[in-house]
C-alpha cells in the first residue's frame, strides 16, 4: 500500500491540492465520513484497485514443486533441506488447482518428504490424499510401498491390505519402466518383514507420540472467579480514571505466580509467514496443511478445520486476503476485515449491529462501555472489542488518512468480489461511496485499524531459545491493562488462550501492568519512550522511566545491593538450584517438572523482600520463569530426520 499511497500524493501535489485536502479531512467527525472522501478522493484521482489475487495456477504449483525436486531429491539430505523442500511442496500444494494431477503430485512428493521426517501418520494422510486425486497409475505402486513402511512403523494391523494394492499396481507397471524392479526388490523386502514381525516397533510409536501436538498441560484454574470480568480473578478490578483511562487494579494483594485471567481471545489470527507451517483456523503447527479449495492463503489441519473457518469468516475473506497481500497490506488490514466479518455475523445483520452499536454509543460510563447487558465484560463479545481506545483525536491527519485509503481498498474488494452486501456490486468507486452498507461497514474496518495497533497482542509460540509470534489476537480484557517497563504480570499463550499470572508481588490498590515490547533492561529509557508515544500516545511514566534503570549489563548484583550478611546468606541459599533451572530451560524440558516453577517463584519473593530494584538477579530468574512458562504452551518444535530405518 506504501506505492499506492506514494502515487495519491503525487498526484495531489501535481494538481496543487494537498493543503485544501487535508484541511477537508481534518474536519471530518466520524469514521464512515472518512470513508466516503476517501473514496471520492480516489474517484477524483482515478485510484482504483487492480489485482489478480494470487489465483490458483497449475503452472505455478508444478514450478514450486520442481524447486522443491531440486532441494529435496538433487541436494544433500539434512534436516534443514527436508524443511526446505517441505515448504516448497506445501506450497505447491496451495497454488494446485482443485481438484488436479499437480495437486496429487505436490501431496505425493511431500509424503516422501515427511517419511523422511519421521512423521509417518501425516506422510499416510498424504499418500491418502494423492490417491483420491488423479495420481498417475505407474506411480501408485511407490506411494503403497511408502504407505506400507509407514503402517508397519506404527503398528498398524492393515498392513497386509495395503500390500496386495502395492502388489496390484506393480504388476500394473510397465516392463520397460526403470524403478519397477527396485519397487519389486523393496516389496519382497516388506513381505518378509510383515511375516516375521507380530509386535508393532514401540520405539517407533513412542516416538510418534511425543510428536503429536496437544500434549500441553491442562488449564490453571482460578480460585473465585471476577463478577464483572467472566475470564478474570476476583482479585483484580477494571477501574477509569482520566489519567490511566480504563485499567486494572488488585482488590487484594497477589501473590508471584498467581492466575489472574485465562483468556479465550475474541479472535485469532496467523501471521501471513506462518501459512505454510500452520494452520489458519486453530493456529497449531501442521507440517500437512491441506489448502482452501479457492485461493492460495489460507491452509489448515484438517478438514474440521477448513469447514469451520469457511463458516465463520472464509467465506469472505478467501476473495480478499490474497488481494490484499499482493498489495503487501499487513496484518493489521487482514484482521481489521475479520473483525467486521464476525460483528455482522454475531448481530445476525448489518441493521442489527448498527443497532447493537448504538446502545453502545448511548453508554456514557467509560469504565463500563462495552460491558453487556447482563452486566459483564465478556471477551467473546464485538462490543468489547468496539469499546477499545482508538486514539482518533491523538492521530496526526496523515497517520488517520493512510488508514481511510487502506480500509477503501479493503471495501472495493469486498463489495466487489464477495456478497458482503448481498451481491457483487459494480467496480463503480461513485457507487461504493453512496452505498450506506458499505460505508458503514467501511466505519468498522477504519475503527479497527485505529483499534488494533494500541490493543492487539501478539500470540507467541516458543521456537528455539526464542519466543517468536504464532499469530495476532484480539483479547478485550487483557487489552485493559497498562504498560510499564518492568512489568508486574507475565502473559502466557496456549493453543487456545492468553494466560495472565503475577510475576511480583502485587498489593491491593496497586495498578497491574503489562509490557508492549519496550522492556528497561533492553532499550533505553528515551528510545522506549519515543516508540510508545509513536504507537500508544503517551509518555510513560512508570518506575524505570522515572528513576532510568540501566539497561540489563549494567544492572548491578545482589552482592553488591545487599548489605546484610544474613540477607545475603538467605539469597544464596535461595539460589542454590538456579543455574541447573537456566540450563533445563535452556534444553527445553521441563513439561514434567512443576517444581520448577514453585522453585523460581520462591527465589522471586526473596529478591523481592531483600533487594532494592533493578538486579540482575532478579531479571534473571524473571526472564528463565517467563521460559518455563512458555514452554508449557505453544511450541514450534522443527522435525528431525529419522534415522531408525533400516
Amino acid at each position: 500500500m506504501d506505492a499506492i499511497m506514494n502515487l495519491l500524493n503525487a498526484k495531489v501535489v501535481l494538481a496543487n491540492k494537498h493543503c485544501e485536502l487535508t484541511d477537508r479531512y481534518k474536519k471530518l467527525k466520524t469514521d464512515q465520513e472518512r470513508v466516503i472522501f476517501t473514496f471520492n478522493v480516489m474517484l477524483e484521482y482515478d485510484l482504483v484497485p487492480g489485482t489478480t489475487g494470487m489465483p490458483k495456477n497449475a503452472k505455478e504449483s508444478e514450478k514450486l514443486r520442481e524447486q522443491g525436486n531440486k532441494v529435496f531429491i538433487k541436494g544433500a539430505l539434512n534436516n534443514m533441506t527436508c524443511i526446505e523442500a517441505l515448504k516448497l511442496y506445501t506450497m505447491s500444494v496451495a497454488f494446485a488447482p482443485y481438484p488436479s494431477e499437480q495437486l496429487a503430485l505436490a501431496y505425493a512428493n511431500r509424503s516422501a518428504v515427511l517419511f523422511q521426517l519421521g512423521l509417518h501418520s501425516e506422510c499416510i494422510q498424504d499418500i491418502d490424499r494423492a490417491l483420491v486425486l488423479n495420481y498417475p497409475d505407474n506411480l501408485r505402486a511407490k506411494l503403497y510401498v511408502r504407505k506400507t513402511e509407514c503402517l508397519m512403523i506404527l503398528g498398524s494391523c492393515s498392513v497386509e491390505d495395503i500390500l496386495k494394492e502395492a502388489q496390484h499396481w506393480l504388476d500394473k507397471m510397465s516392463l520397460n519402466d526403470t524403478n519397477k524392479k527396485k519397487l519389486r526388490s523393496k516389496l519382497d523386502t516388506l513381505h518378509c518383514k510383515v511375516a516375521q514381525t507380530e509386535q508393532p516397533v514401540k520405539d517407533n510409536l513412542i516416538r510418534a507420540e511425543v510428536r503429536k501436538s496437544g500434549n500441553e498441560p491442562p488449564l490453571p484454574t482460578i480460585a473465585s472467579y471476577n463478577n464483572e470480568v467472566p475470564c478474570a480473578s476476583d482479585a483484580v478490578a477494571i477501574k477509569y480514571n482520566a489519567c490511566y483511562g480504563r485499567h486494572v487494579i488488585a482488590t487484594r494483594n497477589i501473590r508471584p505466580g498467581e492466575v489472574i485471567a485465562v483468556e479465550k481471545p475474541y479472535t485469532l489470527l496467523l501471521i501471513k509467514q506462518n501459512v505454510h507451517t500452520h494452520c489458519s483456523n486453530c493456529l497449531k503447527v501442521c507440517w500437512a496443511n491441506i489448502p482452501c479449495n479457492y485461493c492460495t492463503y489460507a491452509m489448515y489441519c484438517s478438514e474440521e478445520c477448513r469447514y469451520a473457518e469457511w463458516k465463520k469468516c472464509h467465506d469472505v475473506e478467501c476473495a480478499v486476503f490474497p488481494a490484499l497481500i499482493e498489495h503487501d497490506c499487513y496484518n493489521l488490514d487482514l484482521l481489521s476485515i475479520r473483525l467486521a466479518v464476525l460483528a455482522v455475523r454475531e448481530a445476525g445483520s448489518m441493521k442489527e449491529l448498527r443497532t447493537m452499536l448504538k446502545k453502545l454509543e448511548e453508554c456514557d460510563d467509560p469504565r463500563t462501555k462495552g460491558f453487556s447487558q447482563d452486566g459483564k465484560l465478556h471477551s467473546d463479545k464485538y462490543i468489547s472489542i468496539y469499546s477499545l481506545v482508538t486514539n482518533s483525536e491523538k492521530r496526526p491527519g496523515l497517520d488517520l488518512f493512510r488508514r481511510s485509503l487502506d480500509t477503501c481498498f479493503i471495501l472495493y474488494f469486498l463489495a466487489t468480489r464477495t456478497v458482503m452486501f448481498g451481491a457483487k456490486l459494480p467496480e463503480d468507486l461513485s457507487v461504493l461511496s453512496k452505498n450506506d452498507d458499505v460505508t458503514f461497514f467501511g466505519s468498522l474496518i477504519l475503527r479497527h485499524q485505529q483499534i488494533i495497533p494500541s490493543n492487539v497482542h501478539s500470540f507467541s509460540e516458543e521456537q528455539g531459545l526464542e519466543c517468536v509470534e504464532r499469530g495476532i489476537a484480539a483479547m478485550p480484557f487483557g487489552s485493559l491493562i497498562n504498560h510499564s517497563c518492568n512489568p508486574n504480570i507475565i502473559r502466557h499463550s496456549r493453543s487456545k488462550h492468553m494466560l495472565v499470572y503475577a510475576m511480583y508481588p502485587i498489593r491491593k490498590g496497586e495498578q497491574l501492568f503489562d509490557n508492549y515490547g519496550q522492556h528497561y533492561a533492553i532499550m533505553p529509557r528515551a528510545i522506549r519512550q519515543q516508540k510508545l508515544l509513536k504507537q500508544y500516545y503517551f509518555t510513560c511514566n512508570c518506575i524505570p522511566c522515572q528513576e532510568n534503570w540501566p539497561l540489563y549489563h549494567e544492572l548491578k548484583s545482589f552482592k553488591t545491593l545487599v548489605k546484610k550478611a544474613e540477607d545475603k546468606v538467605k539469597i544464596k541459599k535461595a539460589l542454590r538450584k538456579f543455574n541447573t533451572y537456566v540450563d533445563i530451560a535452556t534444553e527445553g524440558n521441563v513439561q514434567d517438572k512443576p517444581y520448577i516453577i514453585e522453585d523460581l517463584l520462591k527465589m522471586l519473593q526473596i529478591l523481592y523482600d531483600y533487594v532494592p530494584m533493578p538486579c540482575h538477579e532478579m531479571s534473571n530468574v524473571v526472564e528463565t520463569l517467563k521460559r518455563v512458562y512458555d514452554l508449557n504452551g505453544n511450541r514450534f518444535i522443527i522435525p528431525q530426520i529419522w534415522t531408525n530405518q533400516k
